[in-house]
């Protein structure tokens, strides 16, 4: 069902109009529909009664013809939740896609005064079904790229997403935020995470706000920060950088090597202009690597690089390394929580702030913190 180019042809080929999409999306995406919203790649049940709820919800009633036609094609989901384990930091999802391939899915747990549950949920989709990119502190890319998902793929998994939540809360908390941070690099997928992008933001499907959306990306090609800038320019863009010295940098993720320093300031400008905001610095901070006094001077100079007569920008975002099996290879150990803030106060001295996310500590667990996703097989990740 959220193949949107499949169902937008269909749709065509059965002369239903804009409100019979939206009927039949409030009806998939709203609980509408028995068996809509759970783990389960089932074509839709009672084929009369998703006739009678699609032409009760809308005043445009959905033809019964074409409700047959839809639950004979069609189902909710191509994908299931194999199992899900809660963790410190919200949950993991471990995924199953119809091709065989598995994924994991995040959700971070926020504190919110605002939701009736006291918290909130940012999701962390995956792009890719393991990464090529290889990373040296990410558990994901010791898997190799083994399959790129659809867009219909991507947003399954917020499906499975807001399911999770409705089990295990009534009224179900807030997802509020999505971020493209979990297995894969999703510039290497760029057309499925456009059209995933085209669901998110619309109004009619999960509705999330462009600046709700964050993408993450290594940065290996340029080219594809300027596509993205045209095409998405209302979302927020994260660059891993992770080293302000190329050398370090490429030492860190080997990917980094597809480009020098001058074509990646030069995308990121591009993007600054395009969306009017700089890219938030992702920098994962390691002990012996890249933590020292220098390091934190060349980040400063990275930043204000951005700022320095282009107006663009750049946040900071410190992130402390998670143990992970790629990471023991090298040696790589976690900061503590004062060598976080002490990098923190050596940038400051500089004259740039960083954010420290300890969010992204949650979820070690099993194994959902950041850069600990990698699934094997079909039993636990």
């Amino acid at each position: 069902m959220l193949d949107l180019p499949s169902l937008e042809s269909f749709a065509s080929l059965h002369n239903l109009r804009e409100a019979h999409l939206r009927s039949l999306y409030n009806h998939l995406l709203r609980g509408g529909a028995a068996g809509c919203g759970a783990a389960s790649a089932r074509p839709f049940p009672g084929v009369e009664e998703l006739a009678a709820k699609l032409r009760a919800c809308s005043r445009a009633p959905f033809p019964r013809a074409a409700a047959l036609a839809l639950s004979s094609q069609f189902a909710p989901a191509t994908s299931s939740v194999v199992f899900a384990s809660p963790s410190s930091g919200g949950a993991k999802l471990k995924v199953s896609l119809a091709g065989g391939a598995f994924v994991e899915t995040v959700l971070i747990r926020h504190a919110s005064s605002r939701s009736p549950t006291g918290r909130r949920y940012t999701v962390c989709v995956s792009s890719q079904s393991g990464c090529a990119r290889r990373c040296s502190f990410c558990s994901t890319g010791t898997m190799g790229l083994r399959a790129q998902l659809s867009g219909a793929e991507i947003l399954e998994q917020v499906l499975h997403a807001q399911a999770y939540l409705k089990s295990i809360d009534e009224p179900p908390s807030s997802l509020t935020n999505l971020v493209y941070m979990g297995m894969g690099e999703p510039l290497d997928n760029m057309p499925a995470v456009l059209e995933s992008l085209r669901g998110l933001t619309h109004q009619s499907l999960f509705g999330f706000a462009p600046r709700r959306v964050t993408l993450s990306t290594v940065g290996a090609s340029p080219a594809r920060i300027r596509e993205l800038a045209d095409a998405a320019p209302g979302i927020n863009l994260a660059l891993s950088l992770h080293a302000a010295n190329e050398t370090t940098r490429e030492r860190i993720m080997p990917a980094a090597r597809a480009a020098d320093f001058g074509e990646l300031e030069a995308a990121l400008d591009y993007w600054a202009g395009r969306s009017g905001r700089g890219a938030m610095l992702e920098y994962l901070v390691i002990p012996g690597v890249n933590d020292g006094g220098e390091d934190a001077r060349l980040l400063a100079d990275f930043v204000r690089r951005r700022e320095e007569g282009k107006k663009s920008g750049a946040s900071v975002n410190l992130i402390p390394y998670n143990p992970t099996l790629a990471g023991e290879q090298f040696l790589f150990e976690s900061p503590s929580d004062e060598a976080m803030v002490g990098f923190k106060a050596e940038l400051g001295r500089w004259g740039v702030g960083g954010v420290i996310r300890w969010s992204t500590k949650g979820g070690r667990d099993v194994g959902g913190a950041c850069g600990q996703l990698v699934v094997e097989g079909e039993g636990g990740g």
